[in-house]
């Protein structure tokens, strides 16, 4: 026993991103723990009246089948777990049929960030005990890898996380078009619609607000311009900060029309938010369309041409990668490359 807990121990802190350690807790727990249900739930920020996400779930189908259940946005959070996540303190519900609940909080800092739900038909005190060390672990863990995950100044997610986050996003695009196939769906008519989307954000003469007031104002503008993005955007939207004054958005699936309105009105949030010292911040950005079949280093380049097209012709704008091309202001990366595939 003593030796398969350590095991669990090495297994779940072999993991280098927050994804894969949400995974490897939860088969922990049910491996020592037989559950009918384990969740993980997090706070997030954005603009949605809702603060809350299910990260990740695993449920007990029947003896050795599990469904695992995706991200997801909670509109209504269970009264205990929303207490949980206020006080954080432990929460036990029990129902008539001996079936308990129980929400484990996840404080960072002193601070709740989420809680940990089980489904289960009781535990006894070892049980108790047990569950706990591995909440307490995961939390140990997870504050480190929080740390690594995250630009220093904005809080925002690094550039050293942007491929493996992108690949998986491509990856997840791919497993669902292939189940549209698999189920005769059009794909057509879902290639016309909602889509992802890369953003690439750059700050218009930003050297400037650091030559004429020093870095010290530069820093507070890329802390209150990234608030002012996590408030604006959805948090399923992931923000990263590449280095300097340049930032990029990977969009959840969304239309061309909606995430042209997103992002003209994020221009003009810009223009009214108010910066230490500076009168007036504008930005400009490059949008570009994320397929399963492209590679990151591509969707990149494209993002980048239309980030640069927007910053030759005026800036304070936004460019479409995809309509530049159309309208043969750029050209498409492969009919430009030079290099010989095969």
């Amino acid at each position: 026993m003593q030796e398969e807990l350590l095991n669990s121990v090495i297994r779940i802190t072999k993991t280098r991103d927050i994804d894969s350690l949400e995974y490897s807790l939860l088969s922990t727990i049910q491996e020592f723990i037989v559950c009918q249900s384990i969740s993980v739930y997090k706070t997030i920020s954005g603009n949605e009246p809702c603060n809350v996400e299910r990260s990740l779930s695993l449920n007990v189908r029947d003896v050795g089948e599990y469904e695992w259940l995706d991200r997801e946005v909670i509109d209504m959070p269970h009264r205990e777990l929303s207490s949980c996540l206020q006080s954080a303190c432990s929460i036990t519900m029990q129902d008539p049929s001996g079936t308990e609940r129980r929400w484990l909080p996840i404080v960072i800092h002193d601070t709740p960030v989420g809680a940990i739900e089980v489904e289960c038909e009781g535990l006894d005190s070892a049980q108790q005990v047990m569950l706990n060390a591995f909440v307490r672990i995961y939390e140990n863990y997870l504050t480190i890898l929080r740390e690594n995950e995250r630009d220093k100044l904005t809080g925002l997610l690094n550039r050293q996380t942007f491929d493996k986050k992108l690949k998986q996003l491509l990856e997840k695009q791919m497993i669902e078009q292939n189940r549209s196939i698999r189920d005769g769906k059009d794909l057509r008519s879902q290639h016309q619609g909602a889509t992802s989307w890369l953003a690439m954000i750059d700050i218009d003469h930003f050297k400037n607000v650091n030559d004429t007031y020093g870095h010290v104002c530069g820093d507070e503008v890329l802390l209150i311009l990234a608030q002012r993005m996590q408030d604006f955007f959805r948090s399923t939207d992931l923000l990263f900060r590449f280095g300097g004054e340049e930032f990029v958005i990977v969009f959840e699936p969304v239309d061309y029309n909606s995430i042209k309105d997103k992002m003209s009105k994020f221009l003009n949030l810009v223009h009214q938010t108010q910066f230490p010292f500076v009168k007036q911040l504008t930005v400009s950005v490059g949008l570009a369309r994320i397929s399963p079949y492209d590679f990151p280093i591509n969707v990149l380049e494209n993002a980048d041409k239309a980030l640069y097209f927007a910053k030759e012709h005026g800036r304070d704008q936004v460019s479409f990668y995809e309509e530049l091309v159309s309208r043969k202001q750029v050209t498409n990366h492969i009919e430009s490359s030079d290099i010989d595939l095969f």
